[in-house]
């Protein structure tokens, strides 16, 4: 190992407090095949003691209530008249009818915005990857170039809902009173859960569930008809934008969570399928010319940080050269 190179250091650098002279030091440490190994091990390390969201609900219910119980607000108040129905009286310097217009005007504006008011949206650019801790202890890691929309006061009393679009690994925490978690994938399939371990893949060419422990049970329309599907340790489950549904078993279906690690296995998968990784993960459009080279198939673990460190590594297992348009998003593959 390179001198002055530890777990120590490698921890400040995730932690964004390395200087410039040490980031520089483990750049290049790192892009020995050696130090690349430990880095990526340590980085899994680091993200899982550091994750990165943490609901509070009690302290921010409280700080809602201190909110509410302020007297010193001078924004309404209801008037009792025994003859008259219940009224809202309002006050405004300037007149009645300005106030009743910026009431309305909140309103309004409340009630079109009340999703983003009552859920918070996690999201991640290209390249990156997020972990969550949610309310009820479950965790989440969200893959580049996704999104989980969770409640901002916490969970109902009756379930626990999400929303996810792109993909996310989850590590559901089972409650005493068996409360359910659902994630919607999308308008046609939901992923009802106890407690379990399982990848869900949503982007807009179709969605996976690959389940690693526990149960899930997937409901799911077919044509006008709303069906379910129980889903074994080692399921694989795959559906089209048309809603049709393949089950199919998998001895290793942890490979579908490696990206967590950034890791990218690959048993027999081809060619025009990595090029879909590459668009999803990375934002970078991978063109295969040769029909008959995009049905080739690759198998193996690679791991890499971003787009150009794949393709290299991709490209020199294979023998296969590659060309870069000029603003980087669109790259060819050749023999």
């Amino acid at each position: 190992m390179k001198e002055g190179i530890n777990k120590e250091l490698i921890f400040s650098y995730f932690s964004g407090r390395a200087t410039a002279i040490e980031k520089e030091i483990i750049d290049q440490w790192a892009s020995q095949s050696r130090g690349k190994e430990l880095f990526f091990i340590w980085l899994q390390e680091w993200e899982n003691q550091n994750l990165q969201y943490q609901a509070d609900v009690e302290k921010g219910l409280s700080r809602h209530k201190l909110r509410m119980s302020r007297e010193d607000r001078p924004m309404a108040v209801v008037e009792n008249n025994p003859s008259l129905p219940e009224r809202l009286v309002l006050w405004w310097p300037g007149g009645s009818w300005f106030a009743a217009a910026m009431v309305l005007i909140i309103v309004s504006a409340g009630w079109l915005s009340r999703d983003s008011i009552r859920y918070q949206t996690f999201s991640t650019s290209f390249t990156e990857t997020k972990r969550l801790q949610l309310a009820d202890g479950s965790k989440v890691v969200i893959n580049a170039n996704s999104s989980l929309r969770i409640p901002r006061f916490g969970f109902g009393e009756k379930m626990r809902e999400v929303y996810l679009t792109g993909e996310a690994d989850f590590n559901i925490t089972h409650t005493k009173d068996h409360k359910r978690f659902i994630v919607h994938a999308n308008d046609n399939l939901d992923i009802e859960v106890l407690g379990t371990e399982f990848n869900v893949y949503a982007r807009p060419r179709g969605t996976k569930v690959v389940l690693n422990k526990g149960k899930v049970q997937l409901n799911y329309r077919d044509g006008r008809s709303v069906r379910q599907l129980t889903m074994s340790p080692g399921d694989l489950v795959t559906m089209d934008n048309n809603g049709i549904k393949s089950v199919t078993k998998t001895e290793n279906p942890q490979n579908y969570s490696a990206w967590k690690a950034h890791r990218f296995i690959f048993e027999n998968e081809s060619l025009m399928e990595i090029c879909h990784l590459f668009e999803d993960n990375f934002g970078v459009k991978v063109q295969i010319p040769d029909s008959t080279l995009a049905r080739q198939t690759i198998s193996g673990s690679f791991t890499a940080l971003n787009a150009e460190e794949l393709l290299e590594i991709l490209t020199d297992d294979s023998g296969l050269s590659y060309q870069k348009s000029d603003d980087g998003k669109t790259v060819t593959l050749t023999y």
